[in-house]
């Protein structure tokens, strides 16, 4: 007992530690916030375009494995989601997908569809570069 307190003691001293060599702001601190993000702001339409309300939404880096950030749309259609992440030496633009899906209950059919956009990242102190997207769902009111 006394073994596994100390344990876990000493892990937590091992990363506040790496918090303490860059000022818990840089990539090894394992408490930071991310330091840049992107903003897509969209909204989901049916063939009438009409606005569809809790269509699920969510952002994917192209050709990435990671997964991204996912969001329901309002009565209005409209969403929006916020890419966070620690740039480095990375580019400030990154390629995503913009996919929305509306699951009907079984035994429906899931209906997606995507869009690409370009996300610009800023840092979080600055305002963010909006990215607008329309997305057309073949569904009927």
């Amino acid at each position: 007992m006394i073994r596994c307190r100390l344990f876990l003691i000493v892990s937590i001293a091992v990363l506040l530690s790496a918090c303490e060599e860059d000022g818990c702001g840089g990539s090894t601190c394992p408490f930071a916030e991310p330091t840049h993000q992107a903003v897509v702001k969209g909204v989901v339409l049916d063939r009438n375009d009409q606005p569809l309300e809790g269509i699920y939404t969510s952002v994917r880096y192209a050709g990435e494995v990671r997964s991204g950030v996912g969001t329901q749309t309002d009565r209005l259609g409209r969403f929006t989601a916020t890419a966070r992440t620690d740039l480095g030496a990375q580019p400030d633009t990154a390629s995503a997908w913009v996919r929305a899906t509306q699951a009907n209950p079984p035994p429906g059919v899931v209906v997606s569809d995507s869009v690409r956009v370009l996300l610009h990242f800023t840092r979080r102190t600055d305002p963010p570069v909006i990215a607008q997207v329309t997305i057309h769902l073949p569904v009927s009111p």
